[in-house]
């Protein structure tokens, strides 16, 4: 496969880290940098490569005949990106949450399905190793009930946008999405929600609008519970990210997606295995879409999935506004 000419939108920290990855692999070639701030696709392009730079992604597409992009956007700054790749004929890496509300979520996903491109949404957790070995106990036990427990804590003012809920969606929309996302990985579709959300530790903080304390319980169609915990007021400088699932003769604890501690509770417990490894989960998702691209096939985070999580991301923060359980069809 020549390599495909590559694009990145929005010049900030997560592409830093895509462009890492994008410049290590032989299928991919970075062309072209698209940021409103000129000055950030210029300094991507000295540190990543020279390429060419765009105020005007629309201009990028139309001038370099890219075949892939990777849109790296805070969620309030989605226009019509997505649209134009697809018109473009480039398939696409969109990062989380891929908008902020749910009809420019659904229009993203036409767009994509009607061209035929190949999309992945970063949800990079469900590359890691234990989480796969721990999906694939789901997959031989169907429906099998399970309740998971999920913590996601920092303490950081992080960017101007993100303390801004009207810009970011908040911290369980915006940074807790990912353990959002693995609930629906691991237990199915999700039935019923409920959040308590609030601001307990920077309401002296000016601009500061977004919780930053959570509290979501969902239940899924197989029956199965998650409660996912997410704070803005822990250890500064960390950010801890940690899971338990608990189901039928097994008990698995996540440090992270690679590496767990699975308990085997049934008739000959004790019995405990260790799943480690080292596998970069980033420049997993990128191999599965140049994969998919290559062969045809689905990419193992269609965008279908980013409309889903950030589906029930929304629901969350609305039954925190409303203080009541909200039906999920």
């Amino acid at each position: 496969m020549k390599p495909l000419r590559t694009g990145i939108i929005g010049c900030g920290n997560i592409a830093k880290r895509h462009a890492e990855i994008l410049r290590s692999v032989e299928d991919v070639c970075l062309v072209g940098f698209c940021d409103t701030n000129l000055l950030a696709a210029r300094q991507f392009a000295e540190q990543y490569g020279s390429a060419e730079v765009f105020e005007d992604y629309e201009k990028m597409f139309d001038q370099l005949n890219l075949d892939l992009v990777y849109i790296c956007l805070p969620p309030f700054a989605h226009d019509k990106e997505v649209e134009s790749a697809c018109n473009h004929g480039v398939h696409i890496l969109l990062e989380k949450p891929i908008a902020l509300n749910i009809k420019q979520a659904e229009a993203m996903a036409g767009h994509v399905n009607k061209s035929g491109v190949k999309c992945q949404v970063g949800f990079m957790y469900r590359f890691g190793e234990a989480a796969i070995w721990l999906k694939n106990q789901f997959t031989t036990k169907e429906k099998s009930k399970a309740f998971m427990i999920a913590r996601y804590s920092c303490n950081s003012l992080h960017s101007w946008w993100w303390r801004d809920k009207s810009k970011s969606g908040g911290q369980l929309v915006e940074q807790a999405i990912h353990l959002l996302d693995l609930t629906r990985f691991f237990l199915g579709e999700p039935v019923q929600v409920y959040s308590l959300q609030d601001n307990l530790f920077h309401r002296n903080t000016e601009g500061y609008t977004v919780e930053d304390a959570s509290a979501t319980v969902i239940r899924f169609d197989s029956g199965s519970i998650a409660v996912v915990a997410a704070t803005n007021g822990a250890i500064p400088n960390r950010w801890d990210c940690d899971w338990r699932i608990m189901m039928p003769n097994l008990t698995a604890d996540f440090v992270d997606p690679n590496h767990a501690t699975i308990h085997l509770t049934g008739a000959s417990y004790p019995n405990v295995l260790s799943i480690a490894a080292e596998k970069n989960i980033y420049l997993a998702q990128t191999l599965d879409l140049l994969e998919a691209v290559k062969v045809d096939r689905p990419t193992w985070v269609p965008i279908e999935e980013g409309v889903r999580s950030l589906g029930l991301a929304l629901n969350a923060a609305g039954s925190a506004e409303k203080q009541t359980i909200v039906d999920l069809a």
